[in-house]
């Protein structure tokens, strides 16, 4: 230890300061966080002066809660760092130590860049807290008679690491404390470390490449760009377990992960300079040796917290990125890497491009294997490998518009959770089945759902004896996936003539009975579709159009792929857009102008068109039942295009001519009614002659709007008048009597 004489005052009450804090924690020499920590309350503008890019504020609240908790820091004996302080006076001419050496000193044993005559300053690394602390018996006469080249002995290799190096695994060689990245970010190695990652299953391959990537000199910066599900985050905490491991090549060994999410790092920095003064001192920790950082979902970084170019994230990020200062580590999927960093050449071409592409079945049953294992340790539910082909069977079949293995995993997880809201410790089949179907809105006990259907088919004649076996024949084998073509939607209804008018109501009770709830259609107007452009409103506008990003109609299949799709008015359609419609139907699957595959193949497609069935019929006597069935399928072919014909499964032209059906149509049609009446305070019974009356006033060609006209003219009309006060109730009874409708109190 230099005298006293050769320590300025300023000097030797750091020293002092440091000695306080470091008696306080019973530390037996002070750590690198006690040096920083006083030298930032008493000199921190000289802190700020000496290297670029410190936040003190933030630093300092790190480095309280830090020592709060234990970590003060590799030691670092006071005769070391003054030794090292009188080497950088002695580059000045100096003799005696100023509090600038010093603070030069404390910032250069953190690993800061230090501006100024450093190169005199030792820079080895200090010694932790298990090394054997050197004492002053150890420091050379030399310190005392320092020069240009002064310098305190290096602590012995054997028994010193750069920081922490009391915690397991692979020692760190990243030191410099990182306030801002551990506010605004994750520590994957710490994570790792501590056991909190899943495993990961697999990969080796992507995880070569992002290694030899990261190696390079020169563009080190991967970019994992897979569809999403496919497991780039995965792959990362991989890394993150390999480099705890030390499983990297020897440049990357002790070597911190950091994740950062861009919508947490902008999250309030509604002030002018605070995402700028976040992304500066985020990059200056980020560029010292032996740091990795991992932006997930990088595109949202372009226009994140500023104008696209000129000062969002991006702009800020790739200056960083051209001159190599930090190695990054990115993630997004084709379609947004696509849209957004290619249309950046100078953010693409700081990246390397490592394609992930979907795993097999065989890789996600490994994963699953892995999971199983994990979820039975944590949570004590047992899954057997069958159910495990099963769940990896059944994600491939009916999850289309997922990958491998999320799909998988998010099958597995339900079932595990689902045993255990219900007190179970091992997941059956049968229960993973139902758990399965249900997660994805398919028809859970299909038997038992056909049945109803067919009955209200049959109650409010929306299709005749023949139409209902035929349509209920159809969907026992496509709903248990046993058609040989399953890509195909599960049953395709054309209807034509009258029928077409009951397409709404048929939709509505297919979805109701078969999906549970009578919202699951999806209902697409073709009429409007009159020019070859308008496929834009099918499909979704080209990139770079107006549109471009809008949702369609379409992408509720993605959603809820169990549905009823409807399109009307199919002979209004331009033949263009027709011709991709009925394409997407053959195949059962769409692509939009975004590149996104919507499939059809769990939906059920009714089709519409207002054509006169009977123009096009077979002129002759009457024929037999499946004579005039085959006559029907004829006759939409010369109306519509044998394409369109040849793809129904059933088509239908008229609605069957039955009095106990129209009756039920009918009490429908007066109990909706009924129930608008009664929210304005008037309660209706109808009375069964009303129903007879009305019955026997339309022939069987009236539609459904025929019947909803006649209502309204002999009956609605005439209950307007009866409506009570608001606040008050009124009950009627309501009757066809000597040739009117009579209203009259209502008697119990």
């Amino acid at each position: 230890m230099p005298s006293s004489e050769m320590l300025a005052p300023g000097a030797q009450e750091l020293i002092n300061a440091t000695a306080v804090i470091q008696r306080q924690h019973n530390q037996e020499q002070p750590g690198i966080n006690h040096w920083l920590l006083v030298l930032l309350e008493r000199y921190g503008p000289m802190a700020e002066s000496l290297t670029k890019d410190l936040d003190t504020t933030a630093l300092k609240r790190y480095l309280g809660e830090q020592i709060r908790q234990g970590n003060h820091g590799a030691q670092l004996p006071a005769d070391h760092l003054t030794a090292r302080a009188l080497a950088r006076a002695a580059t000045r001419g100096k003799t005696q130590i100023m509090e600038r050496d010093m603070a030069a000193a404390i910032l250069a044993a953190a690993n800061y860049v230090v501006t100024g005559p450093t190169a005199s300053i030792p820079t080895a690394p200090v010694t932790s807290p298990t090394s054997t602390t050197p004492t002053t018996n150890n420091a050379p006469a030399s310190t005392s008679k320092a020069g240009p080249d002064a310098a305190p002995p290096p602590p012995d290799s054997a028994t010193t690491t750069t920081v922490a190096a009391q915690i397991l695994g692979e020692p760190q060689r990243a030191f410099r404390p990182t306030p801002l990245l551990e506010q605004f970010g994750r520590d994957l190695t710490r994570e790792a470390r501590e056991g909190k990652l899943p495993p990961v299953v697999g990969r080796e391959g992507e995880v070569q490449l992002m290694l030899e990537t990261l190696c390079r000199t020169t563009k080190r910066n991967p970019v994992l760009v897979g569809p999403a599900g496919s497991g780039k985050t995965a792959i990362v905490e991989g890394l993150a377990q390999r480099l705890v491991r030390g499983e990297v090549p020897e440049t990357l060994r002790g070597s911190r992960l950091f994740a950062l999410q861009p919508s947490t790092l902008v999250a309030g920095a509604g002030m002018v300079g605070e995402l700028e003064k976040r992304m500066k001192g985020l990059l200056s920790e980020a560029s010292q040796d032996g740091l990795l950082l991992f932006i997930d979902e990088v595109h949202s970084i372009i226009g994140a917290g500023g104008a696209p170019g000129s000062s969002d994230m991006a702009s800020l990020l790739k200056p960083t990125l051209a001159r190599g200062e930090i190695a990054c580590i990115a993630a997004t999927t084709d379609d947004e890497y696509r849209r957004f960093i290619e249309q950046d050449a100078a953010l693409e071409r700081r990246f390397q491009p490592i394609r992930i592409q979907e795993m097999t079945p065989d890789q996600a049953f490994e994963v699953l294997v892995a999971l199983r294992d994990t979820l039975a340790a944590r949570r004590g539910v047992q899954v057997d490998n069958a159910i495990l082909r099963w769940l990896i069977e059944f994600a491939q079949r009916y999850l289309r518009n997922r990958h491998f293995p999320d799909k998988a995993v998010d099958l597995l997880e339900q079932c595990v959770a689902y045993a255990i809201t219900q007190g179970k410790r091992v997941v059956e089949l049968a229960e993973a089945e139902v758990v399965a179907q249900r997660l994805i809105g398919m028809p859970l006990a299909i038997e038992q759902q056909l049945t109803p259907l067919r009955a209200q088919l049959a109650e409010q004649a929306l299709l005749d004896d023949d139409n209902i076996a035929t349509l209920i024949g159809r969907l026992e084998v496509t709903l248990r996936g046993l058609d040989l073509r399953s890509s195909r939607p599960n049953a395709m209804i054309l209807l034509l003539d009258q029928a077409a008018a009951a397409s709404e109501a048929l939709a509505s009770v297919i979805a109701e009975n078969l999906f549970g709830a009578s919202d699951r259609v999806i209902t697409i107007d073709c009429s409007r579709f009159v020019h070859p452009a308008d496929v834009t409103m099918l499909l979704g506008a080209p990139p770079g159009y107006i549109g471009y990003s809008d949702s369609l109609p379409l992408h509720r299949l993605i959603q809820m792929p169990w549905s009823v799709l409807r399109c009307e008015h199919i002979e209004g359609c331009h033949p263009q857009v027709l011709a991709v419609l009925l394409q997407a139907l053959a195949a059962g699957v769409l692509t939009d102008a975004r590149g996104k595959r919507i499939y059809l193949s769990d939906t059920i497609v009714i089709l519409t068109a207002s054509v006169n069935i009977e123009e096009h019929r077979s002129i002759g006597f009457r024929q037999a039942e499946t004579a005039q069935r085959s006559d029907t399928r004829r006759a939409a072919a010369a109306a519509l295009g044998d394409d369109i014909a040849g793809l129904a499964d059933l088509i239908c032209a008229t609605l069957p001519i039955l009095d106990a059906a129209q009756r039920h149509f009918l009490g429908r049609l007066l109990a909706d009614l009924a129930e608008r009446y009664r929210s304005q305070g008037l309660i209706i019974h109808w009375d069964i002659s009303l129903i007879d009356w009305l019955s026997k006033q339309q022939d069987s060609s009236a539609s459904q709007l025929d019947w909803e006209r006649l209502i309204d003219e002999q009956v609605n009309s005439q209950l307007i008048h009866d409506l009570p006060p608001i606040g008050e109730h009124r009950e009627l009874t309501v009757r066809f009597l000597d040739g009117t409708v009579q209203k009259t109190p209502y008697e119990a």
